[in-house]
């Protein structure tokens, strides 16, 4: 039942996606809105798949988004490499990422883990600000970075229908790659470890290994949209890995559910457009957010999602109590 709700509601999320460049076409202002919409719906579902589902409190995901775009950015901009070669070397680069920081942290438990992945997170910007010999370009950030382009046609910021489109395809797949990870035996397996350690491991499930394969597939998906966002953009700067961004990606998880599949995307369009919206307050506008997020935890503790399963679920059993009576 549970499963077939999530595919029905993917679904849905897809024809949303697929419809609005049509109704938004000629809106440049929205389709760019909802380009990062895509790109942040990417990066909390897969936050959620290892926050959410797995219960790994990993805290460096922003991460692999910043070693994705600078990779793939690098890649092109100093040695000339196609731009959808960077996306997926900058993906590879990020699974690998997660692979290897997952070697040593997934071994602890907890807030351990919580406090191994932050401090990963809390280098890499100091090592991309230094990393200038390299071609990081230092605190000044990296940029131009070159567009995507198909044969002789190179995307422009005049139009972002292309972008967007690929931002889509992105998004589609990778969504779908989460839904089936859910909801297939590795799946099960992985949630059995956030419920009942000692009962899973009893069936023969290794939590060392089968965490560190879901990090570093949540790694490579993070990866490949954020080495597409550094070519969306054309610039990027270690303001990346800044609070900012955290606090957002956390509002959007917590906002559309975590552990509640698609909730995390979900709260991820919503927090793009608000937080757009919200612009005008300048620096009040983290203020703003973080209140936000206090309201949330109080008020929605199990996010959009999770409040619309705990109503249904009162209605079916108000139902079912008024047909006995």
């Amino acid at each position: 039942m549970k499963t077939q709700r999530h595919f029905t509601t993917y679904l849905v999320v897809c024809a949303l996606v697929l419809i609005a460049p049509l109704i938004f076409k000629n809106n440049n202002y929205v389709l760019h809105l909802l380009i990062i919409s895509l790109v942040w719906g990417v990066v909390a579902a897969s936050w959620d798949l290892i926050l959410g589902y797995a219960g790994i409190f990993n805290l460096g995901q922003i991460a692999f988004f910043a070693i994705g775009a600078y990779i793939s950015g690098m890649l092109s901009k100093h040695l000339g490499i196609s731009p959808w070669a960077g996306i997926f070397l900058g993906a590879i680069g990020a699974g690998i990422a997660g692979f290897l920081i997952g070697l040593p942290c997934l071994r602890l438990r907890g807030i351990y883990i919580a406090l191994m992945t932050l401090a990963f997170y809390e280098v890499i910007g100091p090592l991309i600000s230094v990393g200038r010999v390299i071609g990081t370009g230092g605190q000044n950030g990296l940029f131009p970075i070159p567009p995507l382009s198909i044969g002789s046609y190179v995307f422009s910021s005049g139009n972002l229908i292309p972008w967007y489109f690929v931002a889509a395809a992105f998004f589609i797949v990778f969504l779908f790659v989460i839904f089936k990870l859910i909801n297939s035996p590795f799946g099960l397996a992985f949630t059995a470890l956030r419920d009942q350690e000692a009962f899973a491991k009893s069936l023969g499930v290794n939590r060392y290994v089968s965490s560190l394969i879901l990090t570093a597939i949540a790694a490579f998906m993070t990866g490949a949209i954020g080495s597409y966002y550094a070519h969306y953009v054309s610039v990027i700067s270690p303001r990346l890995l800044g609070l900012e961004n955290f606090l957002f990606l956390l509002i959007m998880v917590i906002l559309g559910g975590a552990g509640n599949f698609p909730g995390a995307v979900i709260g991820a369009f919503a927090v793009t457009f608000l937080n757009d919206w919200l612009r005008p307050l300048g620096n009040y506008r983290l203020l703003v957010l973080g209140a936000l997020l206090v309201v949330l935890i109080i008020l929605l503790p199990k996010g959009i999602m999770g409040t619309i399963d705990t109503l249904k679920e009162k209605f079916v059993f108000n139902k079912h109590k008024g047909e006995l009576s």
